[in-house]
């Protein structure tokens, strides 16, 4: 796995109904940290010290940055993580999903309520705001182990192409099969 400056992320989900798509997401702007250090670096040092490490931590950050910044009164308002940061992580990811002409970029609020069930929708939102989390956190000199590990754990993997480069990157594929070529451009 090689770990970049972008950090763009791909997690592969294998659906209910038996598909499979992928997640991408890029990374929040450093300005957007500035508004919210503060909670992520609680979220951070909760997950870490609760024992959660990479191992949990992308199964229950979304839950701990919720419950920090509640706790924190930071959460709700158009101002708060809620509508800040977690609403610009949503808008960052896209869902690859195979449709009748080959695969189809979905925004993923859209994808959680046409594509995808709650428990997927649970697991994508912990991994996305695990690798945020972290990768806002670590030293940068940290990262590559930190989320190279996490990544081997929960099939994700970062990448230097942009969510429509990797789409075209994926076989070609439709709602039913997928032809094991590549799609051509």
């Amino acid at each position: 796995m090689r770990i970049d400056k972008r950090l763009n992320l791909v997690i592969p989900v294998e659906c209910a109904d038996g598909s499979k798509v992928f997640v991408h997401s890029t990374p929040v702007s450093s300005d957007l940290f500035e508004l919210y250090w503060e909670p992520v670096s609680k979220a951070f040092a909760n997950i870490y010290s609760g024992g959660y490490s990479v191992v949990a931590g992308p199964r229950i950050a979304a839950k701990m940055l919720r419950k920090v910044s509640t706790e924190m009164g930071m959460w709700a308002g158009p101002r708060g993580v809620e509508q800040g940061l977690v609403a610009e992580i949503h808008r960052l990811t896209n869902v690859l999903a195979p449709g009748k002409r080959g695969w189809e970029m979905v925004p993923f609020d859209e994808a959680k309520t046409t594509r995808l069930d709650s428990d997927e929708t649970s697991e994508i939102e912990g991994a996305l705001c695990f690798f945020t989390v972290a990768s806002l956190t670590h030293r940068k000199a940290d990262l590559p182990a930190v989320l190279a590990g996490a990544a081997d754990l929960w099939g994700a993997q970062t990448t230097l192409l942009d969510c429509t480069e990797f789409m075209n990157s994926l076989p070609t594929s439709t709602g039913t099969a997928s032809s094991g070529e590549k799609a051509s451009t």
